[in-house]
């Protein structure tokens, strides 16, 4: 009879200490635009700039092995683009690079700092799709306007 009062106080204390407990969320609050940045790992669908011919055409200038490059947004503001082949890909093309990440307070740029900083002009951002326009320069005489979409 004693042990059935002890097991049945220990119940209703549980009860009451599991009832008390508040809920906390695994990670900050995010927007719908964080949240699609966010919900899942993307891969490089395809990378371009204008053609020098016609400008107004795009010419793509990944090499083979980069379309299994694969960019990963954490809700705490990391980043990283990486390389998905198998044997390796050195591409200039593809800023392969890890650090922090930021959206601009109307959601259309996207800031990447890392060892090299870019900020993306967003034409398109949802649960399916990036596409943004970004300036690369490796130096002053080289300065590409460079086109990436990433699914």
């Amino acid at each position: 009879m004693k042990n059935k009062k002890l097991i049945f106080s220990l119940v209703v204390v549980s009860v009451f200490v599991f009832a008390a407990c508040n809920k906390t969320h695994d990670g900050p609050s995010l927007t719908p635009e964080q949240k699609s940045l966010t919900g899942r790992i993307w891969k490089l669908q395809s990378l371009t700039v204008p053609q020098t011919s016609d400008p107004s055409k795009d010419s793509s200038i990944i090499q083979s092995c980069a379309d299994s490059a694969l960019m990963a947004f954490d809700v705490y503001g990391n980043y990283q683009l990486a390389d998905g082949s198998k044997n390796g890909c050195d591409s200039i093309a593809v800023p392969y690079d890890h650090g922090n990440w930021a959206l601009s307070s109307d959601n259309d740029s996207l800031f990447l700092k890392g060892k090299r900083n870019f900020a993306w002009k967003l034409e398109k951002l949802n649960d399916t799709v990036i596409t943004a326009t970004f300036r690369d320069s490796i130096s002053p005489a080289k300065n590409w306007l460079k086109k990436i979409t990433l699914k």
